[in-house]
């Protein structure tokens, strides 16, 4: 029992598994094969070839099980990778998906030139604040949106925000977010069940309320659902505060700035936008 205790110690989780840096692995495994091959040559030249090839063996195998173990082999990769590699490279291998805004829908259809602030206008839905210049929720349709919500989010309720007609869907839970896939098919996904909650809600809010609605492409939906769950007060979940402001968020291989809309007591996500400021 005591040697995968000992292995286990040695695990660094943040670049292992589902998090492991595929430059930074295929960096490593080079600079391992060219040490190991230097190791090799050292011993066959002052020691003898048998000894020499011995030699590059163990050298290669100590590398790779440290990099399996702790997700690199030079000390500060991950951090050297992000700085250095060129963001489009990254990308080839970043498993992490982008930070998501919403309902981000696969749906190919026309898109309408929908302006979300217009339309929550149009809808009631929003009005000018009377202490700030800014836009804020009209009690009628706060209410309304509170009202529709509901802590039993299925499939249909996600399909139904969207105003996709599909079928046989799954909706998914992955770490904090949720996906509604089709048959292994990518359809939308959220940041948390806090932000579907808060979607499904206000789209049964926004049909009895927006003339345009129904008529929306899923995407639009997505969208403008996206700009409802900016003025989000109180978290569908955990109904404490939420929070606006700026984050690092780290994926595999990149890391990137976020303005964030977050639950404080239970750290849901709502909205997560990348900062391109």
């Amino acid at each position: 029992m005591s040697a995968p205790s000992a292995l286990d110690s040695l695990r660094q989780p943040e670049y292992t598994g589902d998090n492991r840096c595929t430059p930074c692995t295929l960096v490593n495994v080079a600079l391992a094969l060219a040490g190991s091959a230097a190791a090799a040559w050292l011993a066959a030249t002052t020691v003898g070839p048998t000894v020499g090839t011995a030699a590059g063996i163990t050298a290669f195998a100590l590398a790779t099980v440290t990099i399996y173990l702790r997700g690199y082999l030079v000390p500060g990769t991950p951090r050297l990778t992000k700085r250095y590699l060129p963001d489009r490279v990254l990308g080839w291998f970043d498993k992490a998906p982008e930070p998501a805004t919403g309902a981000t829908t696969a749906e190919t259809a026309p898109e309408e030139n929908v302006n979300p602030e217009r339309a929550l206008l149009d809808a009631n839905a929003v009005e000018p604040c009377e202490d700030i210049d800014d836009l804020c929720l009209t009690d009628a349709f706060r209410d309304a949106w509170r009202d529709a919500r509901t802590e039993d989010i299925t499939a249909e309720d996600a399909l139904d925000a969207l105003g996709l007609d599909q079928s046989d869907c799954t909706l998914e839970s992955h770490d904090d977010a949720y996906r509604l896939t089709q048959g292994g098919r990518h359809l939308a996904q959220w940041p948390s069940k806090a932000a579907l909650m808060a979607d499904a809600a206000g789209a049964r809010a926004l049909a009895d309320s927006y003339a345009g609605w129904s008529g929306l492409a899923p995407a639009s939906r997505g969208r403008l659902l996206s700009g409802l769950r900016l003025f989000v007060e109180t978290c569908p979940v955990c109904d404490g505060q939420v929070s606006l402001g700026e984050e690092t968020v780290e994926s595999c291989c990149r890391s990137y700035e976020v303005v964030a809309v977050t639950c404080e007591d239970c750290e849901a996500r709502l909205l997560e936008e990348r900062w391109q400021g």
